[in-house]
C-alpha cells in the first residue's frame, strides 16, 4: 500500500465569526503588541522608567495635556477625511493611491490664494476662494487618472502614484520661486487665515473636527443610502453587471475620483488655511498612504475607520513621548514600534479569516489501494506454455458460452424456448436424413461384395 503524504500544516476559511468575538482578537493582539513593546524598551532604554512608567508615558503623550488631546483630535480628523477620501474609490475597486499628491495641490492651491490674494482682498471672499480652489485643485488632479483609467483602462495604481511625485515638485517649484532666498522654506503667510472657534489649541482644532464628524456622516449617508453609492459598490462587484444594468461605468468613475479629489483637496485647505498657514513638501504627512492602511482595517466603513484613525495617531503620539521620556534620542525608534504593533493588529485579521490546522500524527498521511497484481501469481503465469494455456482457455470458452446460453434460456419466456427447440430440431434433420442415405448405401454395397465373393469360392 503506497502512503499519500499529507501537509504538516493546512489552512482554512472560517465561516463569519461574532462581532465581539472578533473585537476580543484584535484587542488581545494590540495588547499583546504593547506589552512585547513595553518589555523591549524598559530592558534597552537608558533612561528607563521600568514596565507601568512606559505605559504613563504612552498615555500622557495623547493625553497629558489639553493641547495635547485636541492635537490629538485634529490629526484623527485629518487622517479621516483622506482615508474616507479614498474608501470612496476603493468600494469601486479604483485604487487610488495619490492622496498625498492631491492633498499637496489642495495645499498649494489653497497657499496661492492666500499669498496673490491676501491683504488685497476682503477676507470672506479669500475664504471662499480658498475653499473652491483647493477643493478644485484636488478634483483636478484626482481626474487626470480617472479619465485615462475609463477611456484607455491604465494602470490607476501607478498613474495615481506618479501623480503624487508631479504634485511634490510642483509645490517644491512654487515655494522656491515666492522665496528664492534662504533655505528655501516658506514662512507663515499672515493674512487671510481662518478664524479661530475659541481660545487656544482647542479653538484652533475644533473646525477640522467639526469638518471630520460632518464628512464622516455625509460619505457613510452616501455609500450606504444613494443611488450613486449603489452604483459604486455595483461596479466594485462587476462591471459587466452594472452594463447589464444600465450603468455607465465611465461616467461613475469620472464622477467618483472627482469627489475623492475633493475630498483630499479639503484637507489641503484645512492645512494651510486654519493649521499651518504656510506650504511645503512634507505638509502631507504621509497621509496617503496610511489612509490606505485606515481604510482597510476599518473594512471600508466610516463608523469603524474613525477609530482605526484615533488608534493610530495616539500610538504615533503616544510613542513620541515614551521616547523622550526613556531617553532616545532617534525618532526612528518611535516608527519602529509602531510598525511592529500595525504588525500584530493587522496579522491578527488573517486568523479573524482563516483558521490553521496542525497534523501532529507521526505518520502523517492516509494509504491508497494498490490495483496492481501481487509477484506470485505474475510468476505462476509466466511459468505457462503457451499449449496449456490453449487447453486452459478452450474448456474455460466452452463453459462461458454453455453458461450464457443456460442463462438467456432462463431469461426468455417458456412459449420462446419451445419454439427454439423446434427451429433447432428443423435445423437437425436434413442432417440426420443424410446420415441415414449413406448408411444404407453403405449396407448395400457390402451385400455385394459378398455376393461377389461366395462366386468366386464356388
Amino acid at each position: 500500500m503506497e502512503r499519500i503524504k499529507e501537509p504538516f500544516i493546512h489552512i482554512t476559511k472560517r465561516e463569519p465569526m461574532p462581532l465581539w468575538k472578533s473585537l476580543c482578537i484584535r484587542f488581545g493582539a494590540v495588547l499583546i503588541a504593547l506589552i512585547i513593546c513595553a518589555v523591549f524598551i524598559s530592558a534597552s532604554a537608558p533612561n528607563s522608567k521600568g514596565f507601568f512608567g512606559y505605559f504613563g508615558s504612552l498615555f500622557s503623550g495623547a493625553f497629558g495635556t489639553e493641547r495635547r488631546f485636541w492635537l490629538l483630535l485634529q490629526q484623527t480628523g485629518l487622517l479621516l477625511c483622506v482615508a474616507l477620501a479614498l474608501v470612496v474609490a476603493f468600494r469601486m475597486k479604483f485604487w487610488n493611491l495619490g492622496g498625498n499628491g492631491q492633498v499637496l495641490m489642495g495645499c498649494l492651491a489653497c497657499a496661492m490664494c492666500m499669498y496673490y490674494l491676501g491683504g488685497k482682498t476682503a477676507d470672506p471672499l479669500v475664504w471662499l476662494l480658498m475653499l473652491i480652489a483647493s477643493i478644485a485643485a484636488g478634483a483636478i488632479w484626482a481626474v487626470i487618472p480617472a479619465i485615462f483609467k475609463a477611456f484607455f483602462n491604465t494602470n490607476e495604481s501607478l498613474f495615481t502614484l506618479m501623480m503624487n511625485y508631479v504634485a511634490l515638485y510642483l509645490v517644491a517649484f512654487f515655494v522656491s520661486h515666492w522665496y528664492p532666498e534662504g533655505t528655501g522654506a516658506m514662512p507663515p503667510l499672515t493674512d487671510a487665515n481662518l478664524p479661530s472657534l475659541g481660545s487656544g489649541q482647542a479653538g484652533r482644532s475644533l473646525l477640522t473636527v467639526i469638518v471630520a464628524i460632518v464628512v464622516t456622516a455625509l460619505i457613510y449617508c452616501y455609500l450606504r443610502f444613494t443611488k450613486h453609492g449603489y452604483e459604486i459598490s455595483l461596479i466594485g462587484d462587476s462591471k459587466n453587471t452594472a452594463r447589464y444594468a444600465g450603468i455607465s461605468v465611465k461616467k461613475v468613475i469620472i464622477r467618483t475620483l472627482i469627489l475623492s479629489g475633493a475630498l483630499c483637496g479639503l484637507v489641503g485647505f484645512l492645512l494651510v488655511g486654519s493649521i499651518n498657514h504656510m506650504v511645503s513638501t512634507s505638509m502631507d504627512g504621509n497621509m496617503g498612504f496610511t489612509g490606505i492602511m485606515v481604510a482597510w482595517m476599518g473594512k471600508f466603513n466610516p463608523l469603524i475607520m474613525a477609530g482605526i484613525s484615533f488608534f493610530i495617531n495616539f500610538l504615533s503620539r503616544g510613542m513620541a513621548q515614551v521616547c523622550t521620556d526613556f531617553g532616545f534620542t532617534s525618532e526612528a525608534l518611535s516608527d519602529i514600534v509602531v510598525g511592529l504593533i500595525y504588525f500584530f493588529f493587522i496579522g491578527c485579521e488573517f486568523f479573524i479569516v482563516y483558521k490553521v490546522h496542525f497534523n501532529f500524527k507521526k505518520h502523517h498521511g492516509r494509504e491508497e489501494p494498490a490495483f496492481s497484481m501481487d509477484a506470485s501469481s505474475e510468476d505462476s503465469a509466466s511459468e505457462q506454455t503457451g499449449a496449456e494455456r490453449e487447453e486452459t482457455e478452450k474448456p474455460a470458452l466452452a463453459d462461458g458460452m454453455e453458461a450464457t446460453k443456460s442463462e438467456s434460456t432462463k431469461t426468455q419466456h417458456p412459449k420462446e424456448t419451445e419454439q427454439i427447440q423446434q427451429s433447432e430440431l428443423e435445423a437437425d434433420a436434413p442432417e440426420n436424413e443424410g446420415a441415414a442415405v449413406k448408411a444404407g448405401e453403405g449396407k448395400k454395397t457390402s451385400r455385394k461384395k459378398n455376393a461377389r465373393k461366395a462366386k468366386e469360392e464356388n
